[in-house]
């Protein structure tokens, strides 16, 4: 059955999903078509920079992507009460950021037409803090100049993104996990630190500064270097050569409740099947708010 965005998505409190795009008829758009040995690559880094721009312009969190050749993922978390506080200046100034080719006096009169606007600037406050306005405004641009440089009309993506609720900090931690060793499951590279498009390779990257706009791990009790030494043990697993879990791995698994091979087998397994993740009790209270009796192998009571 589907569910309306609204169903799926809180947008009166916000939280963590994680979602995803991709190319229509999963097409190669972004990478090199195997087919015509055209190469697109350079769109990877088109959607890169508009993750990484509009994290600092709508109210989110961004945790993790990872840009594929015919697909992207973001985990993320939306902030709607911090939008609400926005004043009102800072919500036309942000709103128009989303226009990077207007001169500073296009801008500024377009800053003013906002503020002389009540109604509209309600309106753009919620966008701030909605999840569907940031994938539109990662998704159409992308599509507008793909097919611009393909000189071609129609469709880029595979319909609406689809998004996944993540309802626990283990579910949060389980998801980055997934999308970060996205490249290394797809024999792109063999190692995390040689990633292309990805946060951990950005984290790594800026490992002795600031990696803004990603939000910090220490939310979720982790660091780097402990983050780092699960994804290294989580893709041993999946190469089939893994040992058992370093210390501080074994401990960050025990905080998050989960076994070894609980942990990987969540990890490594194709987790888009489903429109929540997390604990049990989570899932159920979840499924009563969709006004369903189940939720993929969890049965909610009435």
């Amino acid at each position: 059955m589907t569910y309306p965005r609204a169903h799926l998505v809180d947008a009166e409190n916000g939280g963590f999903y994680h979602c995803v795009s991709r190319c229509v008829r999963r097409a190669w758009l972004c990478g090199k078509d195997p087919i015509s040995g055209d190469s697109f690559e350079h769109r990877k880094e088109w959607v890169e920079s508009y993750l990484l721009r509009l994290a600092n312009i709508f109210a989110v969190n961004l945790y993790g992507y990872a840009v594929m050749s015919n697909h992207y993922h973001v985990i993320i978390e939306t902030l709607p009460a911090a939008a609400k506080a926005f004043d009102d200046e800072e919500v036309a100034r942000r709103w128009v950021q989303l226009s990077p080719a207007l001169s500073e006096n296009a801008a500024n009169k377009r800053v003013a037409a906002i503020l002389d606007n009540p109604k509209r600037l309600d309106k753009l406050r919620l966008r701030l803090g909605s999840l569907s306005w940031f994938m539109r405004y990662i998704n159409e641009p992308i599509a507008r100049r793909a097919n611009k440089e393909d000189d071609c009309k129609g469709r880029f993506w595979e319909g609406r993104f689809k998004s996944f609720a993540l309802l626990d900090d283990p579910a949060v931690v389980c998801g980055l996990a997934y999308v970060d060793l996205n490249p290394i499951r797809a024999g792109i590279v063999a190692s995390i630190d040689q990633a292309p498009h990805t946060s951990i390779k950005r984290r790594i990257a800026h490992k002795d500064g600031d990696c803004a706009p990603l939000a910090d791990l220490e939310r979720f009790g982790l660091t780097l270097s402990t983050y780092r030494q699960l994804l290294e043990w989580t893709a041993s697993l999946d190469r089939g050569t893994g040992a058992e879990p370093s210390n501080p791995t074994r401990d960050l698994l025990q905080r998050l409740g989960r076994e070894p091979g609980q942990w990987s087998s969540h990890v490594l397994s194709n987790r888009l099947g489903h429109r929540a993740y997390g604990s049990a009790n989570n899932l159920k209270r979840y499924a009563k708010l969709l006004g369903q009796r189940w939720i993929k192998g969890c049965r909610a009571k009435a």
